[in-house]
């Protein structure tokens, strides 16, 4: 997954809870959508297949407490909607000269 897919994703709202919540919250609601949506209770359902995956990638970021950490803190440099056009020039947005692969060991 690109940095980019990675800021843009609002996982939160795939796990359906809010940015505040706990460890015990997110766990929960993963669970939850994991039964519902799993490739075995859905057999030849390619939309709860993808949507079984998404909530998983959702689950892997929020449930590690040093990705949640760099997530929140990429949506918070880079705004929840992602990168924003204009005004960086070859120096990203902003003047911001970094990769951001370094700051997310190549995510």
């Amino acid at each position: 997954m690109s940095t980019r897919d990675f800021v843009e994703k609002d996982y939160y709202k795939v796990l359906g809870v809010p940015k505040d919540a706990t460890e015990a919250e997110i766990k929960k609601a993963y669970r939850k959508l994991a039964r519902e949506y799993h490739p075995d209770a859905n057999k030849g359902d390619a939309k709860a297949e993808e949507r079984f995956k998404e909530i998983s990638e959702a689950n892997d970021v929020l449930g590690d407490p040093k990705r949640r950490k760099e997530y929140d803190e990429a949506r918070s440099l880079f705004g929840a909607g992602g990168f924003r056009a204009g005004g960086g020039g070859a120096g990203g947005p902003a003047g911001f000269n970094f990769d951001l692969g370094d700051l997310f060991g190549g995510a």
